[in-house]
């Protein structure tokens, strides 16, 4: 998740998984059409909109409404819960572990408690009747990244049960950053894009692999000469 590389080509992952014969989703239907269709919504204004030939209002009242886009995109992304499961062993490994079994220094306690205070929250949602059942908790990036950096210091001996629960419970962890990942690619590329797509308002810049600015009676493939001065912040 902290890669700062723009990704070209993204593979959406998987939003779900089997066990048990249930499928079970980390994200809700209604999440993924929202986070989806806001994704083609940027892309579309991008490709359907050029500041060729146009004013210097015309174009500042583009970048806005582009800029626009994107921040109700990034707001959505950092607004987006998931749905954590976790069987009955699963859960009691965790909660021994962040409780009993890490060790703590300045920059990791506050967090520690951060986090114990929300499996506190957890038992509010229910928890899991048996080891087979799986209990759905409710998470954001923010608390499976914490989660993630507290327990990736964790060691264990051998291949015991607990040795099994620590990889279940990275697995689940694994599947959502994943998820993260992907939407999160997006916003970054985005913001990209936007300051290249900008950039081609002006004559003569051209932007590879995009359409952007083309004149498209135009085969010529010219390469980008200037980058736009503009930038897209969340």
């Amino acid at each position: 998740m902290e890669n700062q590389t723009i990704e070209t080509n993204v593979v959406k992952p998987s939003l779900s998984f089997i066990e048990n014969e249930n499928e079970y989703r980390m994200i809700s239907f209604e999440t993924e059409t929202e986070l989806d269709a806001k994704i083609k919504e940027v892309e579309d204004f991008l490709n359907n909109n050029h500041g060729r030939n146009k004013s210097e209002a015309e174009k500042d009242q583009l970048y806005a409404d582009a800029k626009i886009i994107w921040e109700q995109y990034a707001t959505l992304l950092r607004d987006m819960n998931f749905s954590f499961y976790l069987n009955r062993k699963q859960y009691q490994f965790l909660t021994e572990l962040l409780r009993d079994k890490m060790e703590y220094d300045v920059n990791s306690v506050f967090l520690a408690i951060e986090l114990t205070d929300m499996l506190g929250e957890w038992i509010k949602q229910g928890t899991s009747k048996d080891d087979q059942i799986l209990q759905e908790y409710t998470t954001d990036a923010t608390e499976i990244t914490y989660i993630y950096h507290l327990i990736a210091k964790h060691k264990v001996k051998g291949l015991g049960n607990s040795t099994y629960r620590f990889a279940e419970v990275l697995k689940r962890i694994g599947a959502i950053s994943k998820i993260i990942a992907y939407y999160d690619t997006h916003a970054k590329n985005f913001s990209k894009d936007i300051q290249d797509w900008v950039a081609s308002f002006e004559p003569n810049i051209l932007i590879d692999g995009k359409s952007w600015g083309r004149d498209q009676s135009t085969t010529e493939v010219e390469k980008p000469t200037k980058k736009s001065t503009k930038e897209t912040t969340a």
